[in-house]
């Protein structure tokens, strides 16, 4: 059948192999437990790039941001997306969103007053993440493509780009990749929280919990792929130990995330300098 065909991958252009389908209602939360939703008629094709790892699926790639609104990011969405499992009404500085916002915060401590941030994806106007950075006096704007109040293109560059559970959401990698080049300052830093599967992917990658289209997780990364997806926009993709982070060229900014080696004069060693 031609649909069983390969096709180009998205990150690295390689040949992506057809690997299996996934039924549209599974969900992140069915892995503790009952399902979220009854198992669909409806299913999600999913691709292996052979060269880079990418896992996707193309069954969105035609879908308008009001198809994903009404298909996917409706009233029922918390159902497969919950701040937090098996609670309601959490509130916002309750959430992981809200912690993850003050690890960044903590990274960037002493920048408050020179750098912008950008939170991609926010989920809110602010999202718990942002919030967590307003709370500790930080710039932040808020964009989201899926919430109408806040998809307007920002008008500005960003020194910091938050990106927390997001980039598996995206189907467009072209327009993402030009997205993070176009709005991301010379020296900027892109914080990106996405689970990253093993390459190469095991036979049964498909049973994988974080493959869940009732989610929205349509892309789904490997290191290599991720790489390979900015490479071509000039922006280097990293592993820390606080995460992975994209980058033009190095922050001159404080931040404990990116350690820029300057010589030391006096021992003519290197010392390792927080945005210095």
């Amino acid at each position: 059948m031609a649909e069983f065909e390969p096709i180009e991958c998205k990150c690295c252009g390689g040949e992506a192999v057809f690997r299996g389908t996934v039924d549209f209602n599974r969900s992140c939360v069915d892995r503790f437990g009952e399902r979220a939703f009854p198992v669909s008629d409806v299913l999600i094709p999913y691709w292996i790039c052979t060269r880079c790892g990418f896992i996707f699926t193309n069954h969105m790639d035609t879908w308008s941001a009001e198809d994903f609104r009404q298909k996917i990011y409706n009233d029922d969405y918390v159902l497969a997306d919950p701040p937090v499992f098996g609670m309601s009404n959490v509130p916002p500085r309750e959430t992981p969103g809200y912690e993850h916002g003050k690890l960044i915060a903590a990274l960037l401590n002493g920048s408050q007053d020179k750098i912008t941030i950008l939170d991609f994806g926010s989920g809110g106007n602010p999202g718990p993440t942002g919030l967590a950075l307003r709370d500790n006096h930080f710039n932040v704007v808020s964009y989201d493509a899926y919430r109408a109040d806040i998809s307007d293109p920002p008008d500005r560059v960003f020194d910091v780009i938050v990106a927390i559970e997001v980039f598996e959401h995206c189907h467009d990698l072209e327009d993402l990749k030009n997205f993070m080049e176009r709005y991301l300052s010379p020296n900027g830093i892109i914080w990106i929280s996405t689970v990253l599967h093993v390459f190469p992917a095991p036979p049964d990658i498909l049973e994988s919990w974080y493959i869940a289209p009732r989610n929205g997780h349509i892309s789904i990364f490997s290191f290599i792929a991720l790489a390979a997806l900015f490479r071509s926009v000039g922006i280097n993709i990293v592993q820390t130990m606080h995460g992975v982070i994209g980058f033009k060229d190095m922050p001159n900014f404080e931040n404990q995330i990116l350690v820029k080696p300057i010589a030391a004069k006096a021992r003519g060693k290197f010392l390792g300098i927080f945005g210095k």
